[in-house]
């Protein structure tokens, strides 16, 4: 797959171009290139553990997410994930624990990240046609230089560069950050950070950068959907009642089908089939569906969903075309899921990170940012997620049966990769 680098693109609004000009030098790029394709994702046992615990994650954050902020949203587990293993290799007691708690993995630092190694390494090259880059880097103040050990994690499991700044302002770290992120996510997250989100205590920047770009399987000879079949102006049922219009992609094939207690699931696929969208539509139209599916979800299982999926089922779809973007500051959530002491400026142990023992660091803020877009070709997502640490003192069915799955009222959408099961993007379109 071709790295995705960009400086000023034709496809740039030429403000942001002149924008990104103050940027001397970007936030270095580095990230395992496929040598080749696979066939699947090779996981041993215990990392297929890994993925089941960072889908419980994926869900248990997702309804979380809509419980503080109701709303049409996009999110990548994924790339918070990443942001938050590689910050976890700096912590210690009950930091560390907490945070491992929360991600759901065990306590095995080797482990886990030799299976955010494999994931790094080999989703790009599970399915050719498919453009998927996972990217990390660290910015860091001149003034707290990283142990060496965490360093090397850093540069050898997460191939995440490390580059040290001596700022003039914060607003030297945000535009160097906004460049990276841009340059990852082929322009689709730009910009991430606002001038406030820095303040003169940063010392650190944890980033990943998670794009993902696929038509849907079908190809230029047999397509999914078709541009002249859109249904123009249809009536999307609000939950609690009322309606608004929605244009729907209508498409006929045996998609991967399932009816679960409440809701139903139909997988729609992606290129060669290795990555598939799916769509979890509950039963109630215009009622309290959506509400009583996100309060259901934290007791699903990812791979129970899936394994209850059949392929012998004609399914008349519609789905509505789309666009999201959602920009999340992750403190209360994270704190709601049980990661508090790495947010405490006075106990937060990161004492593995920084070779400066005689200062105290902690999270200030977890931000992220995501965006999608659905349409009749395929799918375009992104998400960037930057962990932002700062020293002490700063604020922080039958068989064979035809179905109708009309997704015409609000729904739960989850993109994931076939072979290891790991989901990388989730979100609610609500209609709104």
């Amino acid at each position: 797959m071709k790295r995705i680098l960009m400086a000023c693109m034709a496809l740039a609004t030429l403000s942001g171009c002149i924008e990104s000009l103050i940027v001397d030098g970007p936030i270095t790029i580095s990230s395992p290139e496929p040598s080749g394709a696979i066939t699947k994702v090779s996981l041993s046992e215990e990392q297929q553990a890994c993925v089941r615990a960072g889908n419980a994650f994926a869900f248990n954050t997702l309804a979380q997410l809509y419980k503080e902020a109701p709303g049409s949203m996009v999110f990548s587990p994924l790339s918070l994930q990443y942001a938050l293993a590689m910050t976890v290799n700096g912590a210690s007691g009950q930091t560390a624990g907490e945070i491992t708690k929360v991600l759901g993995y065990g306590e095995d630092l080797t482990a886990l990240n030799e299976y955010c190694n494999i994931l790094l390494r080999e989703l790009p090259a599970v399915d050719p046609d498919v453009a998927l880059k996972l990217t990390d880097a660290l910015l860091v103040h001149k003034k707290y230089p990283l142990q060496k050990a965490f360093s090397k994690v850093m540069n050898d499991t997460y191939y995440a560069p490390v580059e040290y700044i001596n700022p003039s302002s914060p607003k030297e770290i945000v535009d160097r950050i906004n460049e990276w992120a841009r340059q990852n996510t082929n322009g689709f997250i730009y910009p991430l950070l606002k001038q406030d989100d820095i303040t003169p205590d940063f010392a650190a920047a944890i980033m990943n950068a998670l794009y993902f770009k696929a038509r849907w399987s079908g190809g230029d000879h047999n397509p999914m959907f078709r541009e002249e079949l859109t249904i123009k102006n249809q009536p999307f049922y609000l939950d609690g009642g009322g309606q608004t219009k929605v244009d729907m992609m209508p498409a006929a094939r045996n998609f991967p089908y399932a009816k679960r207690d409440g809701y139903r699931v139909a997988a729609i696929p992606y290129s060669n089939g290795k990555y598939s969208m799916y769509i979890l539509l509950p039963d109630e139209s215009g009622k309290e569906g959506l509400s009583k599916l996100m309060n259901k979800l934290p007791g699903e299982k990812w791979e129970d969903i899936t394994a209850s999926l059949t392929k012998d089922t004609e399914v008349i779809l519609r789905l509505p075309k789309f666009e999201s973007e959602s920009r999340f500051e992750l403190p209360r959530t994270m704190k709601a899921l049980g990661m508090r002491r790495a947010f405490d400026d006075k106990s937060a142990e990161f004492d593995l990170m920084f070779d400066v023992p005689e200062e105290q660091f902690y999270i200030s803020n977890i931000i992220q940012k995501a965006r999608i877009n659905v349409a009749e070709w395929g799918t375009e997502a992104a998400a960037v997620t930057v962990v932002i640490i700062e020293k002490d003192g700063s604020a922080g069915p039958g068989q064979h049966e035809e179905v109708h799955f009309y997704a015409d009222h609000p729904f739960v959408y989850v993109i994931a990769e076939q072979t290891s099961g790991a989901i990388l993007f989730e979100g609610v379109f609500t209609g709104r």
